[in-house]
Formats: C-alpha cells, sequence, structure tokens
C-alpha cells in the first residue's frame, strides 16, 4: 500500500524501492497474488517513468502470474490493492499492447474492458452532462467553471457535442462560434480556444501527443472515435432504444429501462445555450424523443395502474411541452381513475385554453371525449 500511494503521489524513488521489497517479501512467502499486485504497480511505475525496458521486463513476469492464476480481474474490477479507478489501467494496457510478447494479453484484458479500439488514453474516463446543467468530469474530479478559463474553449467543447458524429471544417466551427469575425481573426481565437481546450479535458498531455478525446484530420475536427467518454445523451438514447424493443413483449422490463433513460434527462440538451445556433437542432430533436419516450412509458405506468407515477410524468412532459395534449390526457385519466373528478376538471380546462391560446387550435376528438367522460362522472 506504501509502495502504490508513492507511484500515485509521483515520488518515484520511494515507490521503487519498497514495492521491490514487498515483491521479494511475497516472493519468499510463496504469496503468488501480492506478487502479482506488487509487479501491477511496478509496471505501471515503470510506464510513468518511461522505461521501456522495466516495463517489458515487469510486464512479461505479470503476464505469467496473471494466466497461471486466473488474476485478469485486477484489471476489469476494483480490489483492496488496485487503483482507485481501473482507468488509470488503461495506458499501461495500450503500452503494453505495443510489445510484442504482451500484445496478445494487453489486447485481451483491453477486449474485457470493451476498449479495444482505442488508440491513446489519459487515464481516466470523461464524463459528459449535457442535458440540463452542462458539467464535464475527468474521472472523479469535476471541472469546474474557472478552470475553462476561456468561454470559448467551453463553447468550441459544446459545438463538437452537438456534432458528435461527425467532423466539421475548421472554418464551419468560427463561423458558428465567432460569425462577425474577419477570416483571419476568427482562426486566431479558434487556435486559442482548442489550445485551451486541449488543457482543460487533459491537462498531462504531452505538448505534440495526439489527444484522447478530438482528432484533428486536416481542416476538420471532431470528437474521437471510441474515445472514452460517457455521455449523457448516448446513454439516454440508448437505453430509450432498448427500452422500445422490449415495449410490447416485456413491459415490466420496458418500464424499467423508460425510467432510467427518463431520469438522465434533467432538462433539454445545453439548456444554458437557448439562442446557439449549434444547439438548437439537437435540443429540439431530443425533447422530442424524450416526450415521446414519456408518452410510452405513461402507458405502460397506466396499465400497471400506478397512478401516481403517470401524473408525475405527465406533468413533467407539460414542463417541457405545455402544449404537448397527450401529457393533459394521461393526467385526466389518472385523476378519474383516483375519483378526483375536481382535478380532472381543471386539467380539461388547462389543456383546452392553452391548446387555444398558444396554438389557436381545438383539443382532439380523445381529449373532447375526456372532457364528456367528467361531465359523466
Amino acid at each position: 500500500s506504501l509502495g502504490a500511494s508513492y507511484v500515485l503521489a509521483g515520488r518515484y524513488p520511494q515507490a521503487q524501492t519498497v514495492l521491490a521489497q514487498a515483491l521479494e517479501a511475497f516472493h519468499n512467502c510463496g504469496d503468488h497474488y501480492g506478487e502479482a499486485v506488487a509487479r501491477l504497480w511496478l509496471c505501471l511505475l515503470a510506464w510513468e517513468t518511461g522505461d521501456t525496458l522495466r516495463l517489458k521486463r515487469e510486464g512479461e513476469a505479470l503476464q505469467q502470474l496473471v494466466q497461471a492464476h486466473g488474476y485478469s480481474f485486477l484489471f476489469t474490477r476494483r480490489t483492496l490493492q488496485g487503483p482507485l479507478s481501473l482507468r488509470r489501467l488503461v495506458p499501461l494496457l495500450l503500452a503494453l499492447r505495443e510489445l510484442p510478447n504482451q500484445r496478445a494479453f494487453a489486447a485481451s484484458i483491453l477486449d474485457m474492458l470493451h476498449l479495444s479500439e482505442l488508440e491513446v488514453h489519459p487515464g481516466y474516463q470523461l464524463r459528459v452532462q449535457t442535458l440540463g446543467q452542462f458539467r464535464v468530469w475527468r474521472g472523479q474530479e469535476e471541472i469546474m467553471p474557472q478552470e475553462w478559463r476561456r468561454e470559448s474553449a467551453r463553447q468550441l467543447f459544446q459545438v463538437l457535442l452537438s456534432y458528435r458524429d461527425q467532423r466539421l471544417e475548421r472554418e464551419q466551427i468560427i463561423e458558428l462560434l465567432w460569425p462577425e469575425q474577419d477570416p483571419e481573426t476568427g482562426a486566431r481565437d479558434f487556435k486559442v480556444a482548442l489550445s485551451t481546450l486541449f488543457k482543460v479535458l487533459e491537462p498531462r498531455r504531452a505538448a505534440n501527443a495526439p489527444s484522447a478525446y478530438i482528432v484533428r484530420d486536416g481542416t476538420l475536427y471532431g470528437l474521437r472515435p471510441h474515445a472514452d467518454v460517457w455521455l449523457d445523451v448516448a446513454e439516454f438514447e440508448k437505453l430509450i432504444q432498448q427500452a422500445q424493443a422490449r415495449f410490447s413483449h416485456a413491459p415490466e422490463e420496458s418500464l424499467a429501462l423508460y425510467r432510467q433513460a427518463l431520469a438522465l434527462y434533467a432538462g433539454d440538451f445545453l439548456q444554458e445555450t437557448p439562442y446557439a445556433p449549434w444547439s438548437m437542432e439537437e435540443r429540439e430533436r431530443l425533447r422530442l424523443v424524450y416526450l415521446r419516450s414519456a408518452e410510452r412509458a405513461a402507458s405502460l405506468l397506466a396499465q400497471a395502474r400506478l397512478w401516481d407515477e403517470v401524473l408525475a410524468l405527465a406533468e413533467a412532459m407539460l414542463e417541457r411541452d405545455a402544449c404537448w395534449e397527450r401529457a393533459y390526457q394521461f393526467a385526466i385519466e389518472a385523476y378519474l381513475a383516483q375519483g378526483l373528478r375536481a382535478q380532472a376538471l381543471r386539467t380539461y380546462q388547462r389543456c383546452v385554453e392553452r391548446l387555444r391560446d398558444e396554438l389557436q387550435v381545438e383539443p382532439s376528438p380523445s381529449t373532447l371525449a375526456l372532457g364528456r367522460k367528467i361531465q359523466r362522472a
């Protein structure tokens, strides 16, 4: 533990001494697991100090112990003696993958972690929240507002997130961020913003090293494919797709997935930039995905007669779109099912007034039918 702490603190000579002593003691008493853990930290030490020869030697010894005793879990789940975050080991695995004798071993571990497509990694996963308040974490460490230093760097990252499935021309990005700038000034501002963004996302990246998160191809820029990024909108849409696939034949599973997805929708996409040209289209698209998915979830909740959840979800839909007629219908049905005629009537009147005032339309036949049902009740 002391040797590992020295590695994490960057006190490498002390780490080497203590880990060597631990390794010898484990070897003398026949503790193979202790040997493997000591070798793991010695490998990490060799990688962080750039000692390729020692990395090769320690990597081969670690591979033998892991394969002989089934210790691959040291890389795939947290242990008492391992690093706090397993992502700390990913750059080490990428380095071992470049060594001929360790290539297959390292590749198999990366495949277990679903990171086999990685080319470069900083030792932590980037976590990004774009639904509601915009927040970014380097591993467990949140990037605070003052760390961005330049608002343009933050906005540049938001542009790349909005167009995350494509690469943008530099001039296209400049036009989005600085439409009134002349080409020379825009190019200069872009260069400064990009440099700042690199420093914010990867503070320890060497000046000429490739970025783990942003890729450049000539004058094209975008998020690096297969980068180790957890993005809330990507997780949101993945859960929605899984829920839809189970909607007909496994309603309980579908509802559980819808609940997880809708819980991620803490607000509209990049809601702090409501008029920014780079976020408006994506914001509207995701809001529509949310509303349609909430409708499906509400129908499952109604089938299960979970009326309180139906009401809560209907109100959540109306917060996103006050003219979403289906939400009013769900709320009316929930109130009637609970014998709350007055609340159902007020909700119906609210629906009629909102549709007339904002859209100048009358309620649909199904909503009018609910109004007659209220009268009969």
